[in-house]
């Protein structure tokens, strides 16, 4: 009698924990989805004028809307030391902006620094400002490996 308990509650346990497993495994917020950021900047811009910045974040479907931080960071190449940090604040529909002025010719990088949803995601995107020649627009996209589409890197936390 005392062995047929034992088992009795050895299987009932066995079968209460595999339920909660499966019961994990359908909960969705275990495993979140990514943050996705897409930068939205012009491809060129002039010199002297505000430029309008921006990032849309959304997590699946969702947009994000309470983004913890959005920070835009602007630097000339080869010259990210000299560059530039600013807060977006939230716009409306998962949009966070600033607006920024280039004021040298010059091919530049504007990086998002976006923290939302205990994920860290880093896009980037070049923007050529006034004066550039294809050439050299060429051999920056052959140093960086890419052909100006935007780059991301991503953490979670």
């Amino acid at each position: 009698m005392k062995k047929q308990m034992i088992t009795v509650l050895a299987f009932c346990g066995v079968a209460f924990l595999g339920a909660c497993g499966n019961e994990d495994a359908n909960d969705p917020h275990l495993v979140p989805e990514i943050v996705d950021a897409q930068i939205q900047v012009p491809e060129t811009v002039k010199i002297g004028e505000d430029t309008k910045l921006s990032v849309r974040l959304a997590q699946g479907e969702e947009q994000v809307e309470d983004a913890h931080e959005v920070v835009f960071e602007v630097w000339k190449d080869q010259e990210r030391d000299n560059g530039t940090l600013e807060e977006a604040p939230h716009q409306e529909n998962g949009v966070y902006g600033i607006t920024h002025t280039f004021e040298e010719d010059g091919i530049y990088i504007v990086q998002t620094h976006v923290t939302a949803r205990d994920m860290h995601v880093m896009p980037k995107q070049m923007i050529v400002a006034g004066d550039v020649s294809e050439e050299e627009v060429e051999a920056f996209q052959e140093s960086e490996g890419n052909s100006n589409d935007e780059e991301e890197s991503q953490h979670h936390h």
